[in-house]
C-alpha cells in the first residue's frame, strides 16, 4: 500500500481535470495513490482518467453510476484504501511539485499535528489579473481560534494522518458544501492539532463552474450552523446568539445601523467567548476586523 492515498472527487470536471493531473504526475515524492471518485460524471471525465493511468500506475476509479454529492464521494475515496497519510485536491486544482514531499516531511517532523494545510495560490483563467495568495494562521492555537469566524484549513491543501478519521469519524453528508469546515471544527473540539505551512504549494482555481459559486448561499447557511455549534462549544453550551452573522467574512449587512443592532446583542458574548479561545490576539484580530468591516461609515 502506497504511503499517501490522494483522495479526489470529481463530477464533469472535464474541463480541468487533465491539467489536475498532470500536476500529480510530476510530484517529487512518488510513493502515493490517487483514488479518483467518479461521482456520475456525463462527460469525459472517465476517458481523460483513463487516459493518464500511464503516467499514474497507482491509479484507482471508484465510480458512481449516479451523483452522491462532495462529502460521501471523499468519504467511498477514504474507504477505498488503508494508506497512512492522505491528502485531498480537486479536480480543478493544481499540486506544486514539491507539495507531496514537503507535507509529509513536516508530518514526520511533528508527530503531534493530525492535519497539515498550506498557503495556496488563487488564480483564473477568466480572469488572469485576480490572483492572490490565501494564507491562513500556521500555529494549531491560531487555527483553532481563526474557525470560529473562517474554514481555516483550505480543503484542496489538506495532508493528514489516517488516525484522524478513526479518531474524529468521515465527512458528515448533511454538510455538503462545507463537508471540511464542520470536519476541521468537530476535529478541533476532539483535540486534534493542527498545521499551515507558510508555502504555496496547491494552486486554487476560481471558475464560474464551482460549488462555492454555485451553492453560495446553501454554503453560507451550513456555514452558520457549524459556527453556532462550535462556538456553543467553547462557551460551555451557551448559544452564541447573533455572533455567527457578525463575525462570518460572508455576512453583509444592509445598514450600519442594524450592524450596530447586532452588535449590541451579541456584544457580551463576545466579550465571554474571549476568555476561551485558544489564541487571543488571532481573536482580537478576528473581532477588529469584523467592526470595522460592519461599522465603518
Amino acid at each position: 500500500m502506497p504511503l499517501i492515498s490522494i483522495v479526489m472527487p470529481v463530477r464533469n470536471g472535464a474541463a480541468t481535470l487533465a491539467e489536475t493531473l498532470d500536476s500529480l504526475a510530476v510530484q517529487s515524492f512518488r510513493d502515493f495513490e490517487l483514488v479518483l471518485v467518479n461521482d456520475g460524471s456525463t462527460d469525459e471525465t472517465a476517458r481523460i482518467a483513463e487516459g493518464h493511468a500511464h503516467r499514474l500506475p497507482a491509479l484507482r476509479v471508484v465510480t458512481h453510476e449516479s451523483s452522491q454529492g462532495v462529502a460521501r464521494s471523499i468519504n467511498d475515496g477514504l474507504a477505498a484504501g488503508d494508506s497512512e497519510f492522505v491528502a485531498r485536491l480537486d479536480a480543478d486544482d493544481l499540486a506544486q511539485p514539491q507539495r507531496l514531499e514537503r507535507q509529509l516531511a513536516f508530518l514526520q517532523a511533528h508527530a503531534g499535528v493530525g492535519v497539515c494545510g498550506s498557503h495556496m495560490q488563487v488564480f483564473s483563467t477568466e480572469e488572469p489579473q485576480q490572483r492572490f495568495v490565501l494564507a491562513h494562521p500556521t500555529s494549531s492555537p491560531a487555527i483553532r481560534t481563526a474557525l470560529l469566524q473562517r474554514c481555516a484549513i483550505a480543503h484542496p491543501s489538506v495532508m493528514c494522518r489516517r488516525q484522524v478519521f478513526e479518531q474524529v469519524g468521515v465527512y458528515d453528508v448533511r454538510f455538503d458544501f462545507a463537508e471540511d469546515y464542520e470536519l476541521w471544527c468537530r476535529a478541533s473540539l476532539l483535540g486534534i492539532q493542527f498545521a499551515n505551512i507558510p508555502e504555496t504549494l496547491t494552486w486554487y482555481r476560481k471558475h464560474a463552474g464551482q460549488v462555492s459559486r454555485q451553492k453560495a448561499q446553501l454554503q453560507f447557511e451550513r456555514d452558520v450552523q457549524i459556527k453556532i455549534r462550535y462556538m456553543a462549544a467553547f462557551l460551555q453550551g451557551e448559544a452564541p446568539g447573533l455572533l455567527p452573522q457578525f463575525l462570518a467574512l460572508q455576512t453583509q449587512f444592509p445598514s450600519r445601523e442594524l450592524a450596530l443592532a447586532v452588535l449590541q446583542q451579541c456584544g457580551p458574548t463576545m466579550t465571554r467567548l474571549a476568555r476561551f479561545v485558544p489564541d487571543a490576539d488571532e481573536y482580537a484580530s478576528m473581532v477588529t476586523g469584523a467592526l470595522l468591516r460592519h461599522l465603518a461609515a
